[in-house]
Parts: structure tokens; sequence; C-alpha cells
């Protein structure tokens, strides 16, 4: 009996470890610790010109850029069909295009007036592939287009050595600072991170999004480039 209730401990132990990414809390330490030291880093030292700002000003497709991170489909994770369970895309949705959006715009952070954010106005998500419990994936998130007033991310959930894409999502973001909403081209500009070749991807890009039946065939979507610079 001894033994048997030694092995359930430390099986229990495992099991809860594995799903570090559902235990209460888990979430904000998740979130906040992506995009933070992006944030409130260049306020505490006092260097508001960072190596990620010069970074993007010195690389003409920065706009561009994607951020990835690699993790696991956890035990409490996965629902009865035993897989990943869809309403948990979100969160890391909430991880990878936090940590973009805050690098992206860095600058606008670290110089503005007032305390910008970047709220969501629509998330539309295809789920194309299962990810089984304990299936490593990576979530990978960048800026696909956008308008006068509209930015569009494109995140990516890839299994397999990045070989196969299981789901794939678009979000609809507008900038604002205070009150006030701040049109794309100038928030891109302002960080000098805008230019023609970009544009010109962008504009060839929301051509494809507006012609895709709206958020709901992303077919051709999912088939543009998107590994242009890692961030």
């Amino acid at each position: 009996m001894g033994l048997t209730w030694t092995i359930l401990k430390w099986f229990l132990g495992l099991y809860l470890v594995s799903s570090y990414k559902s235990v209460p809390g888990a979430y904000f330490v998740r979130f906040y610790a992506a995009i933070f030291p992006i944030v409130l880093g260049p306020l505490i030292t006092g260097n508001k010109n960072t190596k990620n700002i010069k970074r993007l000003q010195s690389n003409e497709m920065a706009v561009l850029g994607y951020v990835k991170y690699k993790t696991y489909a956890s035990p409490m994770e996965c629902d009865f069909y035993l897989h990943k369970n869809n309403a948990t895309y979100f969160v890391e949705l909430d991880v990878s295009r936090g940590e973009l959006m805050t690098k992206i715009l860095q600058k606008l952070f670290v110089e503005s007036v007032k305390y910008p954010y970047f709220p969501v106005a629509s998330v539309f998500t295809n789920f194309l592939k299962e990810i089984k419990p304990f299936e490593s994936y990576t979530v990978s998130s960048n800026i696909l287009c956008w308008d006068k007033k509209w930015i569009y991310v494109a995140s990516r959930f890839m299994k397999k050595n990045d070989t196969i894409l299981c789901s794939f999502s678009l979000t609809k973001y507008v900038v604002k600072d205070g009150r006030k909403t701040i049109p794309p081209k100038e928030v891109f500009e302002y960080c000098g991170i805008y230019n023609e070749k970009v544009e010109k991807i962008a504009q060839d890009n929301y051509k494809i999004l507006s012609e895709s039946s709206g958020f709901h065939d992303t077919t051709l979507l999912e088939q543009l480039k998107y590994d242009y610079l890692a961030l």
C-alpha cells in the first residue's frame, strides 16, 4: 500500500507540473512575462533607444517580422476528444500577439506621454489539425496588413517541426493612445519602420484578405510568406 501511494503521489505531482499552464494565475504570469520586459524595461533603465528599436529601424522588413515560441499541449488543456481544447488556443494567442505588438511598437510605448494600448476588435480562427496531449507545437504571429484604422495580425499553430499547420488565426487590432485612435501608418512611421516596400506587401495581403470572404476562408492567407524577420 505504501509503495502504491508513493507512486500515485509522484504521478499526481508530475501531472500537475506538466499542466503548469492551467494552474490559477499562470495566464497572467505568462502574459506579463512576455510584455513587461519590452514595455517596462526601458522605463526602468532609462534607455529608451533599445537594441530592439535599433534593430527594427535598421531592417526594412521589420514591421512584418514575427515572434515564435515552442510549447506543448498539457493534459489540463485537453478536452474529451483527447486533443487541445479550442478555447485554450486563445490563451496562447494573447501571449504571442502581446509579445509581437509590444516589440513592434516599443518606441511608441516608451516615448508616449499617455499609455498606448491595442484592443482586439475581432478574432477568427480556423482549426485545421488536432494537437494531441503532450504533443509539442509552435505559436508564431506577425502583422499581415493594415488599412487606415485596423492592423491585421496572422497567427499560426504548427507542429512536426513547423511542417503541419494546425490552426490559423486572424486578429484585428486598433491602436489607441489614451482615447485617440492612431492610424497604423502613423504608428509605423513614428516607430521608424514604415517604407514603401512593406506598404506594397501589406496592400497585396490586404487585397487577398478582402477577397477571402471576410475572415471565413483563409486558404490563400495560409499560403502567404510569413518568415520575413524573426523578432
